[in-house]
């Protein structure tokens, strides 16, 4: 069920700007989206070829994936790979060319991403990846929407396990936010990544103002006292 509507095998309910933000992807260290628009003339063409069905409802799109059980068995194993696209061919000259620069930017782009982890694992005492791990599987159950994460989660789930906090705590704040979320939204469910890190951060803020405050002296107790009137003035 999705906001009451019932859904099939191989249908899927999304908002084209969700679908933005779901299919982005790293480039470096930051973070590239496709347009709104992008992303409707790929769904117009799997629409064309017959792979897919679309109705435009109040909450979204209804995507709905024809011949759901041969896919699943592999009768189309072309669907999201077709053998022939829509573009020309490259002349011979320039694909080897192509080729060593797509490598290279591609070696660059794990070298910084390896560094970078390097880094964040050495300064954790090695424990990083197994931090970020965890709070991934974590996510991807309360989730329960399949293991493919987006660029933005990934960003997110990185910046949490940075956090010098025990690994026990995030998680259980983690399902803390959950389940005070589906108290309010029974159907629904948190997608992003991001959701989870913004209530991490308040909680870990909180608790240093909490521990930063002073505790009120005798004095101070007694001026306040005498300000909100429930003591009279003098009284020791």
């Amino acid at each position: 069920m999705k906001c009451g509507i019932p859904l099939k095998k191989g249908q899927y309910i999304r908002a084209y700007s969700k679908l933005v933000e779901d299919l982005g992807y790293r480039e470096g260290r930051g973070e590239k989206l496709y347009s709104k628009s992008t992303i409707k003339r790929a769904a117009d063409k799997l629409v064309k070829k017959g792979l897919i069905a679309r109705e435009e409802l109040s909450i979204g799109t209804l995507f709905t994936v024809l011949r759901y059980e041969d896919i699943q068995h592999g009768g189309n194993i072309d669907f999201f790979c077709p053998p022939i696209r829509g573009t020309m061919m490259q002349q011979p000259g320039n694909v080897h060319e192509t080729n060593v620069q797509l490598n290279q930017e591609r070696e660059n782009k794990e070298k910084v991403k390896n560094d970078v982890n390097q880094e964040i694992s050495l300064q954790s005492g090695g424990k990083y990846e197994s931090r970020k791990n965890a709070i991934t599987e974590r996510f991807i159950t309360l989730r329960n929407r399949g293991r493919l994460l987006s660029a933005k989660d990934i960003n997110a789930l990185e910046r949490v396990a940075t956090h010098n906090i025990p690994l026990e705590k995030i998680l259980d704040w983690m399902d803390e936010t959950y389940f005070n979320y589906i108290k309010n939204t029974p159907n629904g469910t948190i997608n992003s990544m991001v959701y989870y890190e913004t209530a991490i951060v308040t909680r870990i803020h909180k608790s240093k103002e909490k521990n930063h405050s002073k505790p009120e002296t005798l004095q101070e107790r007694i001026k306040r006292l005498e300000e909100q009137g429930r003591i009279g003035k003098g009284c020791q």
